[in-house]
């Protein structure tokens, strides 16, 4: 399964929010928490340049905003397998780790904030709950991660990353409380999505060649159980159904 480029609208929403959260924008840039973003499926990390800037504008310091840019950005056919050119789910969440304990070290801040589009969300969950980020993160906001999967078969390509009845979702997914929250830790957690418009949130398997098929996924698969969640419409978070 290939994820093509993905569009940022519904993150830039978020950073919205996010830079009104309390306790996020102190009076004093030197207080400010470092943010991290983290690019999708493909992609790189020249598409958070806009959304740098916007955040520049009002008066976070510069060495404060660090978006990562991994090596082999692409999805493994079958996670399990290597594969030229691809990287595995722990490839990109040792990454990350590496990346936020960098910014950590270089600010002096005890946490950050990651903020992630597409699969650059599995990444920061994975870090999150498997990879010693917990104490390292305040907050968490996903624009558009498939949380659930592109597609959710039973039989059908588990092996993938983005496959929601494979081992890699299901361990992300298994309840973490009495309550059957989906996310880890004391990080303060927020996930976004379109109404009915990212391409890789259908109910019907057009657009992974699998035509008239149920996906077993809905327009509201990057939506997790606990987090407060937002919904845009006429927005996207993955790319459009139309050109």
């Amino acid at each position: 399964m290939k994820l093509q480029r993905r569009s940022l609208g519904l993150v830039s929403a978020a950073l919205l929010l996010l830079s009104a959260c309390a306790g996020l924008a102190p009076s004093t840039q030197a207080k400010r928490t470092p943010i991290v973003f983290v690019h999708g499926n493909g992609d790189s990390a020249a598409l958070w340049q806009t959304t740098v800037w916007r955040f520049e504008s009002n008066g976070w310091p510069t060495d404060h905003l660090h978006a990562i840019d991994v090596p082999y950005p692409l999805a493994r056919d079958a996670d399990n397998k290597a594969q030229a050119g691809r990287s595995s789910t722990q490839e990109h969440m040792a990454f990350l780790r590496d990346e936020v304990q960098g910014v950590l070290r270089r600010t002096g801040a005890r946490q950050v904030v990651l903020v992630g589009n597409s699969r650059g969300g599995n990444a920061i969950r994975n870090f999150i709950c498997n990879g010693g980020g917990a104490a390292l993160v305040s907050h968490a906001v996903l624009g558009g991660t498939p949380n659930h999967g592109v597609q959710a078969i039973p039989g059908v390509n588990e092996a993938n990353e983005f496959s929601g009845t494979g081992p890699f979702l299901r361990q992300l997914n298994a309840p973490k409380n009495a309550q059957g929250d989906e996310v880890c830790g004391p990080t303060r957690w927020m996930t976004i999505r379109s109404d009915n418009n990212d391409k890789f949130a259908q109910p019907d398997g057009l657009w992974l060649g699998m035509k008239g098929r149920p996906t077993m996924v809905g327009f509201d698969g990057p939506e997790l159980k606990g987090p407060p969640m937002w919904s845009f419409p006429k927005l996207t978070t993955g790319k459009r159904l139309t050109p």
